[in-house]
């Protein structure tokens, strides 16, 4: 075989090659021209040979990286600043009937005749995308599953635990086995008294949460004046702050301040912030509530001076029935469903639900919403 022979050869066997192979082939100028596409190129973007040579690339590519494509070549040729080229990456393409889809694109620079040019190799991925989504969509309904099945474990045995502890004190009365010691029955009666409002407790707070689950939880929202509302919410605590021998304090609130709220939601909230609040406090400290205007946005801060959150814990706080074990001379009781669930309530107003927490300096959890827009003169005389 002669060298022309040879030649032939090698050109007949790169054009099968280019002819075969599955990626797209397009070879462009240096000034975004499109000179040569391989079959699998115009099968990829639905267009014939003709409709593509001598036209720009960027016909291939949607909004906005078609605008952008003529200066992103003008600027590697001025710099040599690479983006694309000799790196690959994955892409937008889009099709002669306008649809878009995954690509991946490698673009390799060479020189012809002494001419600038590159030649592009992209591999439609749609496929893989698709069942790579596919595989995520299995992947989270399985978590789900999980997270369901937890739950119903977890509940099952948060509410067999006070069940359990009211039948036996009642079993016990009703056999009689302790008539002759009033002061045991009272103390069992205790028990039962005890167990039968955290069951009521769970049993609220359960159906909160399948009320969030299923986003039917509705808001009657009206528009709340701030400081009568704190007051309210301090009142209505405080014989629980008296309990756990704390005080809560109103330490800072704009006068005639207001937000758009449902005031029994809110509460909720609040007396949940508090009550934690109080619980997890030094005996004989201060709880300090505040409001503060932050542009737009009304903050409200509960503020205690306890033992603060195990770093360790901080990333669960908001979790379902979590609880840190933050105290060895008291019981901290709750479900564990409270902070969740206010956090829920809180972002369903469009608003944020966060904290700060410092080991042996107390924690701050912050409400944050937006601030209500003033009333006209009427509205205020009525």
């Amino acid at each position: 075989m002669n060298d022309k022979d040879a030649v032939n050869d090698l050109l007949s066997r790169t054009k099968a090659i280019l002819h075969t192979i599955v990626d797209g082939v397009i070879t462009i100028s240096d000034r975004g021209l499109i000179e040569t596409v391989n079959p699998a190129a115009e099968k990829i973007f639905g267009y014939r040979i003709e409709e593509l040579t001598g036209h720009n690339v960027s016909m291939l590519m949607p909004n906005p990286y078609k605008h952008g494509h003529d200066q992103y070549l003008k600027n590697y040729l001025d710099t040599g600043e690479k983006k694309i080229i000799g790196i690959g990456r994955q892409v937008t393409g889009q099709r002669k009937n306008g649809s878009t889809f995954p690509l991946e694109l490698a673009i390799s620079e060479m020189e012809v005749n002494g001419q600038r040019m590159f030649t592009g190799i992209v591999r439609d991925i749609s496929e893989r995308k698709e069942t790579e989504e596919k595989l995520r969509s299995a992947m989270r309904r399985v978590h789900e599953q999980q997270i369901k099945d937890e739950f119903i474990t977890t509940v099952s045995h948060e509410l067999r635990t006070p069940l359990t502890s009211i039948k036996a004190s009642l079993d016990l009365i009703i056999s009689g086995a302790i008539d002759s010691n009033p002061g045991q029955v009272e103390m069992l009666i205790n028990i039962a008294h005890k167990n039968s409002e955290r069951l009521l407790l769970l049993i609220n707070d359960i159906l909160d949460i399948s009320k969030i689950d299923s986003e039917k939880m509705l808001l009657n929202q009206e528009r709340i004046k701030l400081k009568p509302f704190i007051d309210t919410a301090i009142f209505d605590n405080q014989v629980y702050a008296e309990k756990h021998r704390v005080k809560f304090v109103l330490t800072h609130c704009p006068l005639d301040i207001c937000i758009n709220a449902d005031p029994d939601r809110l509460m909720q909230v609040m007396s949940n912030l508090m009550s934690n609040a109080a619980k997890f406090s030094h005996k004989d400290s201060l709880v300090e509530i505040s409001a503060h205007i932050i542009d737009d946005n009304i903050r409200i801060a509960v503020c205690d001076k306890g033992r603060g959150i195990p770093v360790e814990f901080r990333d669960k706080v908001f979790d379902k029935f979590t609880q840190a074990d933050n105290s060895n001379t008291r019981e901290m009781s709750g479900t564990g469903l409270g902070l969740h669930i206010s956090k829920s309530i809180i972002e369903q107003h469009n608003g944020a639900l966060s904290f700060i927490s410092e080991l042996d300096n107390g924690s701050t959890f912050y409400i944050d919403l937006k601030q209500a827009q003033p009333t006209t003169t009427a509205d205020s005389d009525e």
